[in-house]
């Protein structure tokens, strides 16, 4: 089994001390609940989107569990972690409303055992009271898109596939943005183009299957006494047929186009 080895001296010395918390920080809020020195002895907070001056804006205690929630200037319940009464932890891990990792508490099960003294209810803190160091925040901003909200309100933050329909374009492409600077960035982007749907009324039709799908002529087969030949479409699509004198100079057959289609028939009287 691996081993663990801990810097014993480095968490000795900071018992006595208030870091992770700022110097400047009291651990006692209005009512006169304390957060003792050595209760919590390292920090690593990075909540995505957070802002400057993180603390502890709240502790909630239940009869089994303690909430530690984190806020800052901006938001007051920004991260949480929670933990067992009955079973004490060495580290406390946050998570975000969106149950991604924000940061962890670095603490012992000797240490956090301050909180069985404490009578349940939810104790709030102000910043000037709780407020972390800043070694021990690491900025995380709020860049691009992290994931997406559900209809269900649920968070999905994994692979996911963007598919264009209804004349919908999607495809990627690189634009400059200007910087301060001056200068120009290139940024990867999805680019949007809106073609429209060439089949939008079969799409009207109700039902669906009321419309019904036209099977085009792919290849044409030419029978005649010399053999065989197969005329397909050019780039374009078309097929073209006409008639010719060259075998006869009164060639009777004739092609025509109609509304229903294009007629092919021979022209003049019947011999019967």
């Amino acid at each position: 089994m691996a081993e663990e080895f801990f810097n014993s001296e480095w968490r000795k010395q900071n018992e006595t001390i208030k870091y992770p918390f700022s110097s400047k920080s009291s651990l006692v809020n209005d009512a006169g609940m304390t957060i003792f020195e050595g209760v919590f002895v390292d920090a690593s907070l990075y909540a995505i989107g957070g802002k400057d001056g993180t603390y502890i804006s709240r502790i909630e205690v239940s009869f089994q569990t303690v909430t530690i929630w984190i806020g800052d200037s901006e938001e007051k319940f920004r991260a949480s972690g929670t933990f067992s009464l009955v079973s004490m932890p060495e580290e406390v891990a946050l998570l975000d409303a969106f149950d991604r990792p924000a940061g962890v508490l670095v603490s012992a099960d000797a240490r956090l055992n301050i909180f069985q003294s404490w009578a349940v209810g939810a104790y709030d803190f102000k910043s000037s009271q709780t407020e972390f160091a800043a070694t021990v925040c690491i900025p995380t901003p709020e860049v691009g898109v992290r994931g997406f909200i559900l209809e269900d309100g649920s968070f999905f933050a994994a692979d996911v596939w963007l598919i264009g329909e209804d004349g919908v374009v999607l495809t990627t492409d690189v634009v400059m943005v200007p910087q301060r600077s001056g200068e120009s960035k290139p940024y990867n982007v999805i680019r949007v183009d809106i073609v429209g749907d060439p089949l939008f009324r079969r799409r009207l039709c109700v039902p669906v299957d009321l419309f019904e799908s036209p099977n085009f002529i792919k290849q044409i087969r030419v029978i005649h006494t010399g053999g065989e030949f197969f005329c397909s479409p050019d780039e374009f699509g078309n097929i073209n047929l006409s008639t010719s004198n060259q075998g006869t100079p009164n060639n009777p057959l004739r092609i025509r186009n109609t509304g229903n289609g294009v007629v092919i028939e021979m022209a003049g009287k019947s011999q019967i």
